[in-house]
């Protein structure tokens, strides 16, 4: 009688049985499969100290006002907000004391095609980090059909190429989220692109952690299985 599977054989016998049961698919994260483009493994984490904010309202302001004709007002908000967020980040890689600093949200109302998208696409452009744009209308409730508002996170891990570290300090620009305000007057049912979407949204604007991997995402969680058995619980599993 064999002795007990070492984690390398069941690591092996796994990826062979879903690689036939899912190659045809095209299945990110097993060997066989056609890459999609889809994080799948963790990439080496670069140094903290990479990250370098030296900007100022003024430079900031200056660089839209370059790509983005009139909206002065709206221009000064988002470089001084800007430059007040991305301060506090580099400080807190630098060690320094944070006092009472608490992260800020910006909301940008105008009708469509004054320029809201193409501001916050400029301004990340200019400090190089990634940004995510999405619809609020496409949301619902975790476990509904829909997207997951926690989805918008590891988008940001896309865009930054599986670096989570960087993906931290990305931008997520939500639109419509205007159309997602629920009404007093709703009678029975329940709400699940209205009501739970804002209250998810909310904790993603305050601060929260956020899993790498969905639960819907059967791939991944049974490569994370599979990590865990070889090595324990890795780095970078949540992101913040």
């Amino acid at each position: 009688m064999s002795g007990p599977t070492s984690p390398d054989e069941f690591q092996k016998q796994m990826q062979d049985f879903l690689q036939k049961q899912f190659k045809t698919f095209g299945t990110p994260g097993f060997a066989g499969a056609e890459p999609t483009g889809t994080v799948t493994q963790a990439k080496p984490e670069p140094a903290r100290d990479d990250f370098d904010f030296s900007y100022k309202p003024r430079d900031v302001k200056t660089h839209l006002d370059r790509y983005v004709i009139k909206q002065e007002e709206a221009k000064k908000v988002l470089s001084v907000a800007l430059c007040d967020h991305y301060n506090a980040v580099r400080q807190a890689f630098d060690g320094e004391e944070q006092g009472h600093y608490t992260k800020q949200n910006v909301m940008l109302i105008g009708p469509t095609g004054v320029g809201k998208t193409y501001l916050i696409r400029s301004i990340a452009e200019l400090i190089g980090v990634p940004f995510v744009k999405a619809d609020a209308t496409k949301f619902s409730e975790t476990g509904y059909v829909g997207g997951d508002v926690e989805d918008l996170v590891r988008d940001l891990v896309r865009q930054a190429d599986g670096d989570v570290d960087r993906a931290r300090y990305g931008i997520i620009y939500i639109d419509e989220i205007d159309k997602i305000a629920s009404s007093s007057e709703q009678q029975g049912g329940r709400d699940v692109s209205g009501q739970g979407v804002q209250t998810t949204l909310l904790k993603l604007m305050e601060e929260t952690e956020v899993p790498a991997r969905s639960q819907h995402d059967m791939a991944g969680q049974i490569q994370a299985m599979m990590e865990g058995m070889r090595g324990g619980k890795k780095e970078g599993d949540t992101i913040n």
